[in-house]
C-alpha cells in the first residue's frame, strides 16, 4: 500500500505532519479530512524498501509468525496497567515494545507506534493488522477512544482471552485421554485381528473339527478386515476428506455443524460451550459501549458453529428493524434461559450484567459437563477393550471345549 506524507492544520490552527498509507492520494486525504484535518500538503513517498517490504530480512522474519494468546493476554494487561498509570498511549508502547518476547507482536508494535506519532487513533493503527489483533478488539478500542476508557478496555480484553484460552484448553485437556484410549482400542483390536486370531484360526481349523458359532464369527470377522483392510481404510479417509471438503463451502459447514449440535452429551457440551463465549463477548462488548447492532455481528464472527453465527447476523439485522434483543436471537439451538434472562435484561436496564452472570453460569455448566464426560468415558471405553478382549478369550474356550469333548 502506498506511503505519503502529508501536513494538515488541526482545529485549533495548529500545523501537524506526518506520514500514512491508503490505496490512493484521494483515500488519503479523506481519512485525514474525517479525522477533522485539513491538508495543507500531501505527496506520496518512495514505498517501502529493504526486504519484501519490510525494513530488514528480520522484520520480514517476524512478519511471517504467528502471535500466541498468551503474548496477546500480556499486551493487553501491560497497556491496560501502563494507561491506568497515567501514560500517553505512544509512551505505553515504546515501554510494551521493550517487554516483548513475540517477534512478530513486537514488529507490530513498532509499526503502530509509527502510526500512532504520525496522528492516526489507535484502533486506526491496530486495524492495519487484522491477523493479529481480532475485529472484537479493534471495535472495543474504538469504543474506549470514544469513552475515554481504554485502560478498563484493554483489561476486558484481556480477561475475556484469558477465559476463551482457559475454555479451550479444558475441552483439549477432556479429549486427551479419551483419544489415547480410541488409539489403544484400535491398536488392539488391529493386532488380534493381524497376528492372534490367524494363529487361532489355523490352529483349530487343523484339527478338521466344527467350530462353534462364535469362534466362526470371530474368524470370518478376521478374515474379512484382512483381505478387506485397503478398502476399508480408503473408505474412511475419503469421508473424512469428503467431509473435510464439504466444510470449506457455506453449505456444507451449516450442516456439519447442525449435525454436531445433535450428538448426544458432544452436542450438549458444545451448546454450553457456545453459549459461555456468546453471553461473556456479549457482556463485555456493551459495557463497553457498543451499540446491540455492533455487539451481535462482533460476537457472530467469534461464535466457531455456523449455525450460532448465522442466527448472531441475522439477529443484528433484526435489531436494525426495531426488534428487541431477546425475540432477535430466538432459536431453537439457543436454551429458553438465555433469551428469557435477556428479556429481563432488556426490560430492567441491565442487559450487559444479565449477560455477565449467563456467562459465569455457562462457563461453570461446561467445566461441569467436561469432568463428566471425563469421568463416563474412561469406564466406557475400558468396557469397550475388554468387551472385545473377552469375546476373543470366550470364543477360545468356547472351541477348545468343543475339541476336548470331540463334538
Amino acid at each position: 500500500m502506498p506511503q505519503f506524507t502529508y501536513t494538515a492544520l488541526t482545529g485549533s490552527g495548529g500545523e501537524l505532519k506526518g506520514q500514512l498509507q491508503a490505496d490512493d492520494l484521494n483515500a488519503a486525504a479523506l481519512m485525514l479530512r474525517e479525522r477533522g484535518l485539513r491538508v495543507l500538503q500531501m505527496k506520496q513517498g518512495k514505498g517501502k524498501t529493504g526486504f519484501l517490504g519490510q525494513a530488514n530480512f528480520s522484520d520480514w522474519l517476524a512478519s511471517q509468525r504467528s502471535v500466541s494468546t498468551s503474548a496477546l493476554i500480556f499486551f493487553f494487561r501491560q497497556m491496560s496497567f501502563m494507561l491506568r498509570a497515567g501514560l500517553s498511549i505512544a509512551h505505553a508502547l515504546e515501554l510494551a515494545q521493550t517487554q516483548m518476547s513475540s517477534p512478530r507482536l513486537n514488529l507490530v508494535v513498532r509499526l503502530m507506534l509509527k502510526d500512532i506519532e504520525s496522528g492516526l487513533a489507535m484502533s486506526v493503527a491496530m486495524k492495519k493488522h487484522n491477523d493479529v489483533f481480532p475485529d472484537m478488539a479493534v471495535n472495543l478500542v474504538v469504543a474506549g477512544e470514544n469513552t475515554g476508557d481504554l485502560d478498563a478496555i484493554m483489561d476486558r480484553l484481556a480477561l475475556h482471552m484469558e477465559k476463551k484460552a482457559a475454555l479451550k484448553a479444558q475441552t483439549i485437556n477432556a479429549m486427551i485421554y479419551p483419544s489415547i484410549v480410541v488409539l489403544a482400542a484400535i491398536g488392539v483390536g488391529t493386532f488380534m485381528v493381524l497376528k492372534i486370531i490367524p494363529k487361532f484360526a489355523q490352529f483349530l481349523l487343523g484339527k478338521g473339527k466344527v467350530l462353534p458359532p462364535s469362534t466362526q464369527m470371530l474368524i470370518d470377522i478376521s478374515d474379512y478386515v484382512r483381505e478387506n483392510g485397503l478398502l476399508i481404510i480408503a473408505a474412511v479417509i475419503a469421508f473424512i476428506v469428503s467431509v473435510l471438503l464439504a466444510y470449506q463451502t457455506k453449505a456444507g459447514r451449516l450442516a456439519v455443524d447442525k449435525a454436531l449440535l445433535r450428538v448426544p452429551i458432544i452436542g450438549t457440551m458444545l451448546v454450553t460451550g457456545a453459549m459461555a463465549q456468546m453471553t461473556w463477548a456479549l457482556s463485555i462488548l456493551l459495557r463497553s459501549g457498543v451499540t446491540i447492532f455492533d455487539a451481535l455481528k462482533i460476537t457472530g464472527n467469534l461464535m466457531n458453529n455456523r449455525v450460532y453465527i448465522d442466527k448472531l447476523q441475522q439477529a443484528s439485522a433484526k435489531i436494525m428493524q426495531g426488534r428487541d434483543m431477546a425475540s432477535s436471537i430466538d432459536h431453537p439451538r439457543i436454551p429458553a434461559l438465555v433469551t428469557q434472562m435477556i428479556a429481563v435484561g432488556e426490560n430492567t436496564g441491565s442487559l450487559d450484567q444479565v449477560l455477565q452472570e449467563l456467562g459465569i453460569y455457562y462457563e461453570k455448566l461446561l467445566e461441569i459437563a467436561i469432568k463428566r464426560m471425563s469421568a463416563m468415558i474412561e469406564p466406557a471405553m475400558i468396557l469397550i477393550i475388554g468387551s472385545m478382549v473377552g469375546f476373543v478369550y470366550y470364543a477360545f474356550f468356547q472351541a477348545l471345549f468343543s475339541l476336548v469333548s470331540g463334538r
